[in-house]
């Protein structure tokens, strides 16, 4: 099995919740690897992707590995009944709209992981946020600011001006530690990313080392500018 990676270069990374934010979360912490790991590459296997990962997380046996995923509310009872059917404990947080709700949860086999790697895989694809880190909890959720990208115009006693929506939201927080490594399933699904102070994940000779044998990293060039 053949996996495309590409090095995402740490000094784009926007790490606070603005509209040129590189992800779709707030990130705190040092985490100088940043690996992209294409989906899409292998239009015989489309599925190479939860082989690869969910043998790579056993491998790794870097348990327990926790998840945060933004569901839709359609979406509740499927994933709750996933969690009781594999004992997965989970727990919901703040969520700033009543049909989108935030689930932690908790993975401490290769099992549970195989069952719940199509869901995260799927959500993300659905460009809804699916996250999950190995060994440390290093999710959170905070009240940020956040401001329109475009003015908007008022008119108030026959004056008309110019200014910029502002609000408070929940925001996902990301803190890496120490050790820390952290996935997140890209934009439709195409690459999912790992961002890591793991000195394993900054090369991709090091990479190969930790992955199962079976699998040949390649080297995609790629034009971040």
């Amino acid at each position: 099995m053949k996996v495309e990676i590409s090095f995402f270069p740490r000094e784009k990374v926007i790490t606070v919740p603005v509209e040129e934010a590189t992800y779709p979360f707030e990130i705190n912490g040092e985490f100088p690897y940043i690996v992209d790991f294409f989906c899409d590459r292998d239009s015989d296997h489309p599925y190479f992707h939860e082989n690869f990962f969910c043998s790579w997380m056993d491998s790794l046996n870097h348990y327990p590995i926790y998840s945060l995923a933004e569901i839709h509310d359609f979406q509740q009872a499927e994933y709750e009944e996933l969690f009781k059917r594999q004992n997965i404990a989970f727990h919901y947080m703040q969520v700033n709209r009543k049909d989108r709700l935030y689930v932690k949860a908790t993975i401490r086999s290769p099992q549970q992981f195989n069952e719940y790697y199509p869901y995260l895989y799927g959500n993300g694809g659905m460009l809804n946020l699916s996250l999950w880190s190995l060994k440390h909890d290093v999710f959170g959720m905070e009240q940020r600011e956040y401001e329109s990208p475009y003015p908007v115009k008022r008119t108030k006693k026959n004056r008309t001006r110019l200014f910029k929506l502002k609000w408070m939201a929940n925001t996902p927080i990301v803190t890496l530690t120490e050790g820390s490594t952290l996935f997140w399933v890209g934009y439709d699904g195409d690459y999912i990313t790992a961002l890591s102070n793991d000195e394993r994940f900054a090369t991709k000779e090091s990479l190969q080392q930790m992955i199962p044998e079976k699998v040949e990293l390649i080297m995609d060039v790629y034009d971040y500018e």
